[in-house]
């Protein structure tokens, strides 16, 4: 038998037991040694955190005993008796923390009101901000020579009945909705019956430019354009096309009036007008180049009295003047009572306020303010407060009564518009819902303690927007009393008015919203804290980061090196 053989049949062999010679075998003694290897780098790595942990709380203490932090060194003085250090712990203690409390105020204030407004430290030429909207809504709503209101039929009345002041619509309601013929002749009977912008604007006076020529007979052709209201139908001056509405209402536009079109605009709320000077004439919105009743807007209206049924608009005679930035709607401006036989002039004074770009980092519920870019309506191009507010009036109406307004802007022609008692009362419900909405969004997001959520709910202002304040006065016109006419020309008492806008003065201080902390601001009020209740500075850092971390990696690998050899 070979000895190889005998070997591994053998159970026992003198001292030793077979299975026993794998672990004396040379792969064995290799892998021992290698294991004996790993198991070297395992305790030198194990060493070096123990030395490194206990130089680490050495530095930490030597850090606290020889640095430049207040008090702190007494609580280790070995000189110091036991209620000596005690005394100072406790002084440590409340500094610390009154120091902590100013700086969780200072951060809760930067996280609630990120934010300031103050008064721009120089002043805005006004050739930098559009020309006022000015919309002009004549107290004449039917026509005698159209039609009399106290001879027309029950469809008639009813159409009367939401463009009259003096109608009360609740006496001609329907039992059903208009249908999609019906709505036509609403609208044919609402531009057929309202006087037209011929019939109010004789003569009207606007610089266009610098050095251009006035525009005189053709205001209605190129300046003034026809709008639904609250107040019937009315023409604005300085409307944006589409009269600030989306594109998708450019059919419903189109049929009061044929010229409406979607053009690009060079201006916006956020960037303003191209930095070009001089400026490129026509530019929409328009813009004037000096304050001053000849770089304004003048206009002779006449009101044909002879037109005006007490049925329809009572004892009101004359128009009602809305004044406003050309981006906000003119449902929600505010309304100047405009007297025949006067000369009325009005001063509009510019307030824009701005907003840093640096605060684009910040959510807009954090800011509370919308970028153009930010939050788009649904009927309404530019975005403000008020688009805003109706926009969203517009579409809990349509969602919850599936109908409009016939003043509303609408997608489509044939979208059904409110005409029953139950649409009516439908249409009061979710106003009073939208507002009661918008109130408790305001409150919530005006807290000092909000929670900050995704979605915001209030209509925020716009973050670059321009709001105009405005001053009126009026004059008599004078009267020639041997003829019986006016010197404005040849029409009846109480017939003719004029109406004059311009801006108040050449500049004007607007205002601006900037971070109330910015990055260099905010790291030295809280490093002024830090300061004066523990003396920390930029020096205390680098002792600590000397003490804690370098230090003691370097003593750690130092004595680790010489203990393994």
């Amino acid at each position: 038998m070979k000895r190889k053989d005998y070997i591994t049949g053998s159970q026992y062999l003198r001292d030793f037991y077979i299975k026993d010679f794998k672990y004396i075998s040379p792969e064995v003694l290799r892998n021992k040694k290698n294991d004996t290897k790993s198991s070297g780098r395992t305790e030198a790595c194990t060493l070096f955190v123990k030395l490194w942990l206990r130089e680490v709380l050495r530095g930490f203490k030597q850090f606290l005993y020889e640095g430049s932090l207040h008090g702190v060194k007494y609580i280790f003085e070995p000189s110091f008796s036991h209620n000596e250090r005690v005394t100072w712990i406790v002084i440590v203690v409340i500094s610390i923390s009154i120091c902590a409390m100013n700086i969780i105020q200072l951060v809760c204030k930067w996280t609630s009101t990120p934010f300031v407004n103050v008064i721009d430290s120089l002043p805005t030429p006004i050739w930098a901000v559009p020309f006022p909207s000015v919309v002009l809504c004549p107290h004449l709503h039917i026509k005698l020579s159209f039609a009399n209101v106290s001879k027309l039929n029950d469809m008639e009345n009813f159409f009367a009945s939401l463009v009259c002041p003096q109608m009360d619509e609740r006496k001609f309601e329907r039992e059903q909705r208009l249908n999609v013929v019906e709505n036509k002749m609403l609208q044919d009977f609402i531009l057929k019956g309202s006087p037209t912008c011929s019939d109010l604007v004789k003569v009207c006076h606007w610089r266009s430019g610098y050095d251009t020529a006035w525009f005189r007979n053709d205001c209605c052709e190129k300046l003034l354009k026809p709008i639904f209201t609250e107040y019937g139908l009315c023409y604005t001056f300085n409307s944006l096309p589409l009269n600030g509405m989306t594109n998708e209402t450019i059919a419903w536009q189109k049929t009061f009036n044929r010229i409406s079109s979607s053009d690009p605009l060079e201006w916006d709320l956020d960037s303003g007008y191209p930095k070009v000077f001089p400026p490129k004439p026509g530019t929409l919105p328009l813009r004037v180049m000096a304050s001053g009743e000849v770089n304004g807007l003048s206009i002779e209206l006449y009101l044909n009295t002879s037109e005006h049924q007490y049925d329809c608009d009572g004892n009101n005679v004359g128009f009602n003047v809305l004044i406003s930035s050309p981006t906000d709607h003119v449902y929600t401006s505010t309304i100047l009572r405009l007297p025949m036989d006067r000369m009325t002039t009005i001063e509009v004074s510019p307030i824009t306020y701005k907003t840093d770009t640096s605060l684009r980092a910040l959510s807009p519920d954090q800011r509370q303010c919308f970028f153009q870019n930010e939050r788009k309506l649904q009927y309404y191009e530019f975005y403000t407060d008020t688009n805003c507010k109706l926009d969203l009036r517009i579409r809990e109406t349509m969602k919850h009564c599936r109908c409009v307004l016939y003043n509303w802007p609408r997608k489509y022609v044939w979208n059904p518009i409110c005409s029953t008692k139950l649409d009516f009362q439908c249409v009061a419900e979710v106003k009073v819902k939208v507002g009661e909405q918008l109130i408790y969004a305001y409150y919530a997001d005006s807290e000092e303690q909000r929670q900050p959520h995704e979605g915001a709910t209030s209509c925020y202002p716009a973050c670059n927007d321009i709001l105009y304040s405005t001053q009126v006065y009026y004059s008599d016109l004078i009267r020639d009393h041997n003829s019986g006419k006016t010197n404005v020309g040849k029409s009846n008492k109480g017939e003719k008015t004029h109406i004059n806008i311009h801006f108040y003065d050449d500049m004007f201080l607007g205002q601006h919203r900037h971070a109330q902390y910015d990055d260099y601001y905010f790291a030295g009020a809280i490093g002024g804290l830090l300061s004066l209740f523990l003396g920390f500075s930029i020096i205390s850092v680098a002792e600590l980061v000397y003490f804690v971390m370098l230090k003691p990696i370097h003593i750690a690998f130092k004595d680790s090196y010489y203990k393994k050899r």
